[in-house]
């Protein structure tokens, strides 16, 4: 078993574990009995902002030679006034000092920056799991053993290939398969990320059961964003209302015929709640909506940081420290539960839903803080969404 980390928090604290994998709110009660001694933070109200992230998602570069057509972070070349090895080296130093516990790498294509693996040593070293995010098309059987350096390596399956003709030599999900067996071969603990989009949808019991054959920890779907290059044919990838509705009863069927683990990104969660799960359940299992500026922020490769991935920002990664408690953009993204109009208002998920994807919001809508359009509770029952979109 590793070493369990911990950091407080006005409410108790978060515990942290990486093998097994686990991650834990607990109250003061708890921390004492650990035999902490009480946190100066413990002498505030407690609230639901936390003291600092839990995950940061890092892009190390924007440079990416696959230059997918759907990219979210519209990869292809490096981003001017990409981050230096010293410059890299100090965010990090940052964000270990404000104790997050995981940062997820990627691009871009992370293996495209030749000191890649030096920068994640670095993570390493400074207390932080690092995880990556890849196409899997570069991956050799010595890269894949360099990747033992992370907590888990996620290979993205692209929503436009044929995974049927796998089989092909010059086929693109071929060699992302191989890449997938370097690393269960170098002893890595191995995901997938798939990008879910009305083309690919009915192709997902395909995907489950390559992960479930291989052994893979888990298959992570993520919802369709319009951000990047997403922006471009958005309305011709996202998903019908009729599959946002089937798509946590089929992924839960599915995941259990391949004997697979299926995880959702925090997007997904509006069609989700749709089917009325448990509230208790959800909220033991640590199952939430939008978390952007608190559990979770995203940086870009030149250190300007945003509530996601998928959102803009343009306040640097170095002021954080001020900045997490005294910047407007921030504090704008965490008052939306707050001043939820209807129907989030009235909707008894809108604590752990938090009103849905920000992004689409902003996209479909034109507002960040407007209740996600495409959550089945909104799009049939809001006359207004539905001119709109």
């Amino acid at each position: 078993m590793s070493i369990m980390k911990y950091r407080f928090e006005s409410f108790g604290g978060v515990l942290a574990l990486e093998n097994p994998p686990m991650l834990v709110h607990v109250d003061r009660d708890f921390m004492l009995g650990l035999g902490c001694a009480p946190s100066p933070l413990w002498e505030k109200p407690d609230t639901s902002l936390l003291s600092a992230p839990i995950e940061v998602h890092f892009s190390v570069t924007n440079a990416c030679s696959r230059r997918c057509g759907h990219c979210y972070m519209d990869s292809g070349e490096p981003d001017a006034g990409e981050m230096r090895a010293e410059d890299f080296r100090r965010a990090i130093d940052l964000l270990a000092g404000m104790g997050v516990f995981h940062i997820a790498l990627g691009g871009g294509e992370a293996l495209e920056r030749p000191d890649f693996f030096e920068l994640a040593s670095y993570v390493r070293d400074c207390g932080i799991v690092p995880n990556l995010t890849t196409n899997g098309l570069l991956l050799t059987e010595e890269t894949a053993a360099k990747c033992r350096i992370f907590g888990q390596v996620n290979v993205s399956v692209d929503w436009s290939e044929n995974i049927g003709t796998a089989g092909q030599e010059d086929d693109a999900f071929a060699k992302r398969a191989k890449g997938v067996d370097f690393l269960l071969e170098a002893g890595a603990s191995v995901g997938l990320n798939c990008v879910v989009t009305r083309q690919n949808f009915d192709r997902i019991g395909g995907l489950l059961a390559f992960a479930g054959k291989k052994g893979l920890t888990d298959v992570e779907f993520l919802r369709f964003k319009p951000s990047g290059r997403g922006k471009l044919d958005y309305f011709e990838r996202r998903l019908t209302p009729a599959q946002n509705r089937e798509f946590y009863p089929m992924l839960r069927r599915i995941s259990q015929e391949c004997d697979v683990p299926a995880k959702i990104d925090c997007s997904f969660v509006p069609m989700f709640c749709w089917h009325r799960p448990d509230k208790t359940l959800m909220e033991q299992f640590s199952v939430y909506g939008c978390e952007a500026a608190n559990v979770l922020l995203g940086v870009r490769s030149d250190g300007r940081f945003a509530g996601c991935s998928f959102l803009s920002g343009e306040e640097s990664i170095f002021d954080l420290p001020r900045l997490w408690n005294g910047s407007e953009y921030l504090a704008r993204l965490r008052k939306r539960v707050d001043l939820a109009p209807e129907p989030c208002r009235s909707c008894a998920y809108l604590d752990i839903c938090k009103g849905g994807c920000r992004a689409v919001s902003a996209f479909v809508v034109g507002d960040d803080s407007a209740p996600d359009p495409e959550c089945p509770f909104v799009d049939g029952e809001d006359e207004n969404y539905k001119a709109r979109t």
